[in-house]
């Protein structure tokens, strides 16, 4: 993902462009990632993921940003991080294009700013919004715009106070997580499935650029929630069925297929629903859209045994779990310590370690 090229004309001050480590925060649980320069690439350094009490995040807000502090103040204390790039959920944020008049980088964001109100329903004043270049000749630019409350960046910013570590940036998940599972340089068009614990992020790259993002209110939470309920079982005995079984429709236990199939079966119908939507409909400019040719599957549940069939069972496009390494470091010169299983959860994080090194 390209930086707007204002920054590459007016750098931001030094102390905004020291490493960071990722923080993925959810209204469940956080995960963190920090990206060491070397020679032959980056290597994986502090990692690590912790809970997060239910009613400190709700659908993306910090209602209780006292306790939140005192999370990333542990986290200080333990690993002691310092600088932190943040993300926000693609539900609360506002993503789109404009075509502006060819004009020096400097005038971009200001010409941005006067027609914001006309593209989000949010007043410009109570408004933070960055933007990436996608096209540009002599005489147009073409810019992607993603867009936020001030007041939801105000809850975070208001949880680190005080607590030791300065968060430097903030990104829309499907920007970090496009970073991270998008080879760098494929001008493709690919989407992206986030299927997390209680819901689904779905996001649509096209010339290295998000273009496109959509949330289903599905997640792996619900699969646990039905094995539970079907089973007369514990959650967390559920958990480790749903783990063990998968959800293959050659399962040997009934019970988890029965319990799991109807949800497994709207999420894939939402996900064909998204993806036929993008084709059906032409772009800002009246052109039809190119074609999505490949999804990458991330997110904690991502790799239950027979999820990623199950989803590409009549799809025309090609369906893998994703390598969050792809853009950090090659196999051949580095082992990383965390697992390929584990890396589908920290998709995100990843994606934010790696934002200041392109």
């Amino acid at each position: 993902m390209k930086r707007s090229k204002f920054y590459q004309f007016f750098p931001p001050p030094q102390f905004l462009q020291m490493p960071a480590v990722g923080f993925d925060i959810s209204d469940t649980s956080m995960r963190f990632v920090e990206l060491i320069e070397k020679r032959k690439g980056f290597v994986v350094g502090r990692y690590g993921e912790l809970p997060i009490p239910r009613g400190v995040i709700e659908s993306g807000e910090v209602k209780k940003p006292a306790e939140l502090r005192l999370i990333f103040s542990d986290l200080k204390k333990i690993h002691n991080l310092e600088f932190a790039s943040v993300s926000l959920p693609e539900e609360k944020a506002y993503l789109f294009e404009m075509r502006l008049p060819s004009m020096k980088y400097s005038d971009v964001r200001g010409a941005i700013e006067l027609e914001l109100e006309e593209h989000i329903p949010v007043k410009t004043s109570e408004a933070l919004f960055d933007y990436d270049i996608i096209k540009e000749d002599s005489s147009f630019i073409d810019v992607s715009v993603a867009a936020v409350e001030r007041s939801l960046i105000d809850g975070y910013m208001e949880a680190f106070l005080g607590s030791g570590i300065t968060p430097v940036s903030f990104e829309i998940e499907a920007q970090s997580i496009a970073r991270a599972v998008v080879p760098e340089g494929d001008k493709g068009t690919v989407m992206l499935v986030d299927f997390g614990r209680t819901r689904t992020g779905v996001a649509i790259v096209s010339e290295g650029v998000v273009k496109f993002t959509s949330t289903i209110p599905i997640g792996g939470g619900m699969l646990t929630d039905a094995i539970a309920k079907n089973m007369n079982i514990s959650y967390e005995e559920a958990e480790k069925i749903k783990h063990e079984n998968g959800i293959s429709v050659d399962s040997t236990n009934e019970d988890v297929l029965l319990a799991t199939i109807y949800i497994v079966s709207t999420l894939r119908e939402e996900i064909g629903k998204h993806k036929t939507y993008w084709q059906e409909h032409n772009d800002e400019h009246g052109n039809r859209r190119p074609v999505v040719e490949k999804i990458y599957l991330c997110g904690g549940d991502s790799n239950l045994a027979g999820f990623l069939n199950y989803l590409s069972t009549g799809s025309s496009a090609t369906v893998e779990l994703a390598n969050v390494m792809i853009n950090v470091n090659t196999l051949e010169n580095y082992v990383p310590e965390i697992s390929f299983n584990d890396s589908l959860r920290y998709a995100t994080a990843f994606g934010l370690a790696l934002r200041r090194s392109q």
